[in-house]
């Protein structure tokens, strides 16, 4: 079965005045290229999982058939990611306003491939349920949540292809996680929901557990309110400002003389994930973008980074930056990843630069005890000032909420409170 268009045109009555009727007309045409901009995106991503459907073992031949070949798959894929850079041009085309947005270009290839896509396809499946809850919504609004969920559920795109499509939708004016449509969205709900949705998609190369519709429902929801600024790091510096056991630091901050501040970090450290509004590091990024601009941050960052890694990928380069402060959030499992861990801090030492490390940021991947005592002691050896945060982590009451559904990264409280305590390493105070 082909999914069916969601670009219908709607015709103005003929016996409508005409100034309305002129409205009328402006207003679908606009909601039918709205619609065929949604629609292409979930074509392209349908291409791309068949892609992957291909390299897997038991997938259903309805919804991922052997054909077109995969030559043409790639192509979609290609128009797509041409399309999602004209966001700007494919505004104001779907607006009627003068563009050199080209619909032959990107668009109608995607539009006119004709891709067989089942029913019980999960993106099918999502829409049929937006449709359910949000009867008053538009096939463009629905498709956009849609698209995000259905591009999400492939893990592997977090990170680029999902992005650009927050982007995209947003500049079009097009919802982007389920909270504008009024529904809700603790974890507990979204769980309701993935077990609504379980059982009922084909076998797919992505995952549609209860667990996973979760996880896919809480990443959509977190990126849509940090991309929307309606939570962000912005918005979480704001709040710590306000709070009484912060204002008491601000005095301290002002005052800092210019300096410059490196942050070698794992994603704990990175503001692009989707755990929490924003990690620990960017929130006071922005704390101090308020308060004291003179003091500079510079963060150089990957997910999982060891020593090792960013001995190769990003020492030289901090190193040039000629950082006063360098805080490492960086895993060690191995004799390379601690040499590199010594042969960094040394460097940036003998350039005059503060190094710190936190004894243990309750990385359930560096969690052992043994090989804490391991890190903590071939850190302080080589120079590096150790701030003990861990009684800290352990004594919040908030502590049983740190981790997040991937039981890896952390929520919003645990970065709140690390904000609190990566402010008072910077202005020398004492942990508390």
């Amino acid at each position: 079965m082909r999914r069916k268009p969601l670009c219908v045109l709607l015709l103005a009555s003929l016996l409508m005045p005409i100034s309305l009727a002129t409205s009328a007309s402006i207003s679908n045409s606009k909601q039918a290229r709205l619609e065929q901009l949604v629609e292409a995106n979930i074509v392209a991503v349908h291409a791309y999982q068949m892609l992957l459907a291909r390299k897997q073992q038991n997938m259903d031949p309805v919804c991922w058939p052997a054909t077109p070949p995969d030559s043409d798959l790639e192509a979609l894929v290609a128009h797509q990611t041409s399309l999602l850079n004209s966001s700007a041009d494919a505004k104001a085309w779907a607006s009627g306003s003068s563009s050199s947005f080209d619909p032959a270009k990107d668009l109608q290839p995607l539009l006119t491939a004709k891709l067989p896509m089942a029913d019980n396809l999960p993106v099918n499946v999502f829409t049929a349920y937006l449709r359910t809850k949000a009867p008053k919504r538009s096939a463009a609004e629905i498709g956009s949540i849609a698209n995000l969920y259905q591009t999400v559920l492939e893990v592997e795109r977090d990170g680029d292809r999902l992005q650009d499509l927050y982007a995209f939708y947003i500049a079009l004016g097009l919802p982007v996680y389920v909270g504008q449509f009024a529904l809700p969205g603790s974890d507990e709900d979204l769980l309701a929901v993935g077990r609504q949705l379980e059982g009922k998609s084909c076998a797919s190369p992505v995952g549609t557990s209860a667990a996973e519709w979760q996880i896919a429902g809480r990443k959509i929801w977190n990126w849509g309110e940090k991309d929307l600024h309606i939570r962000d790091a912005n918005v979480v510096a704001r709040e710590l400002l306000a709070e009484p056991d912060v204002k008491q630091l601000e005095p301290k901050m002002r005052v800092l003389p210019a300096q410059r501040i490196a942050i070698i970090g794992h994603s704990y450290t990175m503001n692009l994930h989707w755990s929490s509004p924003s990690a620990f590091v960017p929130i006071v990024t922005a704390m101090f973008a308020r308060e004291n601009t003179s003091v500079q941050f510079r963060q150089f960052e990957a997910g999982g980074l060891t020593s090792s890694r960013a001995l190769k990928n990003f020492y030289q380069d901090a190193l040039a930056w000629h950082p006063d402060t360098v805080l490492f959030v960086v895993a060690n499992h191995t004799d390379e990843d601690f040499n590199s861990l010594r042969t960094m801090a040394q460097g940036f030492i003998a350039a005059g630069a503060r190094v710190v490390m936190f004894d243990d940021v309750h990385d359930p991947d560096s969690a052992d005890p043994d090989q804490l005592k391991k890190e903590s002691d071939i850190a302080r050896e080589a120079g590096i000032e150790v701030v003990n945060v861990s009684p800290v982590l352990a004594a919040s009451p908030d502590k049983a909420r740190f981790l997040c559904l991937d039981h890896i990264h952390m929520t919003e409280p645990y970065h709140r409170l690390m904000a609190k305590q990566w402010i008072k390493v910077i202005v020398k105070q004492p942990l508390t």
